[in-house]
């Protein structure tokens, strides 16, 4: 008979926990009965003794089972997330949410799991909420959404609502400065289950980890990306492809690599250009900055990160045969007006 305390022991001795193990210790941590302090000690244990592809997979493929259904099967093998865990301390802004817009206008099934800001000033569902599209939709309005407008936004505490009784300790753990599995989990559990992903990690140490553990997990494609950052005094990385530098990549289900690959801005055929073109804001800023994207004034460097994160996407769809068709669509879909024209029509579809 295993027990929380037990098993934070067992955490203590380095020894890795199998997935009935894993599945014992989340039905501790989402209950109210536990005591804060079993659920703190053995989340602190796992961080430090450092998890496994496989103890994260199990994460992964529980958590699923606890969130709620939002009835998009139908659409989910085709579909694509694009987020981040976030993090990074970049400050930048919302790329995966606006490279979501250009898949979601080219045609290409997004279903974008997310939340509000944590560690930056903005997160997508902020952004989302201020152009018109509502965080709670009941399920009718989410289907007809991803019918008519290839998009669907889960926002994350609709949907898991095991989390309640973790958020605490998160909150606590994060006061601490100690980073918990949950730092990197929320991006893994998107509750329909969309066919592909690219998801975008802080540290570039979790590229592999991450990569593997949605390997196990199940998902059809896609690959788990971090830009490196340079000769910064405070940003070492990003959980976005940025047009600044290297970029690391490893893919995972259809896509799956043994080791990660090295994309560079050259690789999709753009220029390089400086960390400070990636710069975001507070939700003001971040709406100013995406009407610029819009309007083709927005600084080169975003631009062309923007280009490589679609690419890259289009790719992993298969909606593209390589990188520099991919940019080329991207780039086609934002110079004709096509993006601005989906968002138009979709602000006017939640109005």
């Amino acid at each position: 008979m295993y027990s929380l305390k037990n098993l934070t022991a067992s955490l203590n001795e380095k020894t890795d926990l199998g997935t009935d193990q894993i599945k014992f210790c989340i039905d501790q941590l989402v209950s109210e009965e536990v005591d804060f302090s079993e659920k703190e000690n053995f989340l602190i244990s796992l961080s430090q003794k450092g998890e496994t592809a496989g103890e994260i997979s199990s994460f992964i493929k529980y958590f699923r089972v606890l969130s709620k259904d939002p009835g998009l099967e139908v659409f989910s093998e085709a579909a694509i997330d694009l987020c981040g865990t976030g993090g990074d301390k970049a400050g930048s802004f919302n790329i995966s949410t606006f490279v979501s817009f250009i898949l979601a206008s080219s045609g290409t099934p997004v279903i974008k799991h997310g939340n509000r800001s944590i560690s930056s000033k903005c997160g997508s569902a902020d952004l989302l909420e201020a152009i018109g599209i509502p965080l709670d939709i009941d399920k009718h309005k989410r289907i007809e959404g991803m019918k008519k407008l290839n998009f669907s936004f889960l926002f994350a505490p609709s949907f898991h609502p095991a989390f309640k009784h973790i958020a605490p300790v998160r909150k606590e753990l994060a006061k601490k400065g100690i980073i918990s599995i949950f730092n990197i989990l929320g991006p893994m559990i998107n509750p329909a289950q969309p066919g592909y992903q690219l998801l975008g990690v802080y540290s570039k140490n979790l590229v592999s980890k991450v990569s593997n553990s949605l390997h196990q997990s199940g998902i059809k494609g896609g690959y788990v990306i971090h830009g490196c950052i340079e000769g910064h005094s405070t940003i070492t990385g990003v959980d976005e492809l940025t047009s600044c530098g290297k970029n690391l990549a490893q893919g995972f289900g259809q896509n799956l690599s043994k080791v990660e690959t090295n994309f560079n801005p050259e690789n999709f055929g753009l220029s390089k250009s400086p960390i400070e073109h990636l710069s975001g804001g507070d939700l003001k800023q971040n709406l100013n900055l995406m009407n610029q994207l819009l309007s083709g004034t927005a600084p080169s460097g975003l631009i062309n990160s923007i280009l490589m994160n679609a690419s890259l996407a289009f790719q992993t769809t298969g909606r593209t045969k390589d990188l520099n068709e991919g940019v080329e669509l991207a780039r086609k879909l934002l110079q004709d007006g096509i993006v601005k024209k989906w968002l138009n029509q979709i602000t006017t579809f939640f109005a």
